[in-house]
């Protein structure tokens, strides 16, 4: 325990200057006990550079990606844990803080007090509280004050693997005002589209090429994974009240008790005043729309076994208990069944290849006649062609008639005056040719006021890069291998077994 710190109490100014506390009124129930008794905490979670990763201290890690969580979003917190994959974070956290250890950095209890001290959570009125401090660590961390502590002292060692690299980076105004203009200016061009479909009425196609391509291409025929469920509704008011909805998803919960301990659904859906629903084969790109619009439960739907009983969710009509049917397995078709999509695709696949034969044929023409001093579109109208133009657009923009297109886009900032035509640029709605017309400069009052925000924001993203990088580099070296999906799997099925015996 940093003792220092408890009976000094250091208070000093800090670095960051904070409004007021908000304090997150939650528990996360995380830590070892989530796997409960059944699960030897010492057995491994993983691998890292070869040497085994315990279950303890992967949750010791788990729960200090939380930690990091809170204290960087504040309010914010369940939000951005929703959108976490904590199992990659934790992951990440571990082989950072091995090679930091491997390195022979290190972070002492002075180190550890000044960084508790910048932590908004734990100052008042611009200074450190040690009250404060204590009371969160115990209601709202739910830690013991020297886990917690030695969680941040993990984090220093971490913050000491990325220092070097991150310090290095440096940008010159030079570069911030380039790289402001790339992102704010919008181009104007000419172009000229040539659509596919035009050339299907002249592409011919034999029963041997047709077997040819789907042996070439039968993964692209792939009928996916389907599921057929059952579903008992419990009926709700659309504008239920809280207390109503409350009440039946108890209802619900009771329900699927019965169900799971073999009671007949046709009965027990008919006590409960519930109805019964066949939802037939769907996929996951084509879901049914009697299921629950979400995605947690259709990724639960397409992983779970034929025979498995879902938990109550409020879906359309009511809540919803879920029973899985039947499954169908991924698997491609015989040649017959697919006959007419193959033709579709070769079909469209060989149109596709005219209309590039054609296009380049056309950007060479019109490239010798703008050599001449012909500008483009008087170009493209001497070869019988109604060249468009675009509005002014940006990175990123929506172009009418184009869509979004990376490639057009690019393309087209990547022309100018003194380079004005493209070569043949492929989009969804076929290829192209590009002509600039005109660029929009930037506004320069604008970039002034922006320009201290946008420097701070170049260097954040540059950060966030260089860091992801590192890790992606570490996951290589280290040779990770992870058991949590088994473990996971495992305790699931332990909790299902104990929800049948009661």
């Amino acid at each position: 325990m940093l003792k220092v710190f408890r009976h000094k109490g250091v208070a000093k100014k800090v670095l960051w200057v904070v409004a007021g506390i908000i304090i997150i009124s939650f528990g996360f129930g995380f830590g070892i006990s989530r796997y409960g008794t059944s699960f030897d905490i010492t057995r491994p979670a993983g691998k890292v550079y070869g040497k085994t990763i315990s279950l303890k201290e992967y949750q010791k890690n788990y729960q200090n990606v939380h930690d990091q969580a809170v204290m960087m979003h504040g309010a914010d917190v369940d939000k951005a844990l929703s959108m976490m994959d904590l199992e990659t974070e934790t992951w990440s956290r571990i082989l950072m803080l091995k090679t930091a250890e491997q390195r022979g950095l290190k972070a002492g209890d002075m180190e550890v007090i000044q960084f508790v001290e910048r932590i908004p959570f734990f100052q008042r009125n611009g200074e450190f509280d040690k009250r404060l401090y204590a009371n969160i660590v115990k209601n709202v961390f739910r830690r013991e004050a020297r886990d917690f502590e030695e969680g941040l002292r993990d984090q220093i060692k971490i913050m000491k693997l990325f220092a070097p690299t991150l310090q290095a980076i440096s940008f010159t105004d030079e570069q911030v005002r380039k790289e402001y203009e790339h992102r704010n200016q919008k181009v104007q061009v000419n172009y000229i589209l040539v659509p596919p479909g035009s050339f299907q009425k002249d592409v011919a196609v034999t029963d041997e090429a047709l077997h040819g391509y789907f042996d070439a291409h039968r993964e692209d025929f792939l009928e996916p994974e389907a599921v057929n469920a059952r579903i008992i509704t419990l009926p709700l008011a659309p504008k239920a009240s809280a207390a109503d909805k409350a009440a039946m998803a108890a209802k619900a919960a009771e329900l699927r008790t019965a169900l799971a301990s073999g009671a007949d659904p046709v009965a027990a859906a008919k006590n409960s005043n519930a109805t019964i629903k066949e939802t037939g084969f769907f996929t996951t790109d084509a879901p049914s729309p009697d299921i629950t619009p979400s995605l947690e439960v259709l990724q639960t739907l397409f992983t779970a076994k034929t025979g498995d009983l879902l938990d109550p969710v409020e879906g359309p009509g009511g809540y919803q208990i879920i029973r899985i049917a039947e499954k169908k397995p991924a698997f491609i078709p015989e040649f017959m069944a697919v006959k007419d999509k193959v033709s579709a695709a070769l079909v469209n696949d060989k149109a596709a290849k005219l209309a590039a034969e054609k296009a380049a044929a056309i950007q060479k023409t019109i490239a010798e006649k703008t050599k001449t001093g012909m500008d483009f579109s008087a170009a493209a109208r001497d070869l019988g062609l109604e060249p468009k133009q675009t509005p002014f657009f940006g990175l990123g923009e929506y172009v009418p008639e184009i869509g979004m297109s990376d490639d057009f886009t690019t393309a087209a900032f990547n022309l100018n005056k003194d380079h004005a035509l493209s070569g043949v640029i492929l989009t969804s709605r076929g290829p192209a040719l590009l002509c600039w017309a005109a660029t929009q400069p930037v506004d320069e009052k604008k970039f002034l006021e922006v320009k201290k925000d946008f420097t701070d924001s170049l260097y954040t993203q540059e950060r966030i890069r260089v860091m992801n990088e590192l890790i992606r580099s570490l996951r290589e070296k280290a040779g990770l291998v992870s058991y949590i999906d088994q473990i996971n799997a495992q305790q699931k099925e332990a909790m299902e077994k104990m929800r049948l015996r009661k």
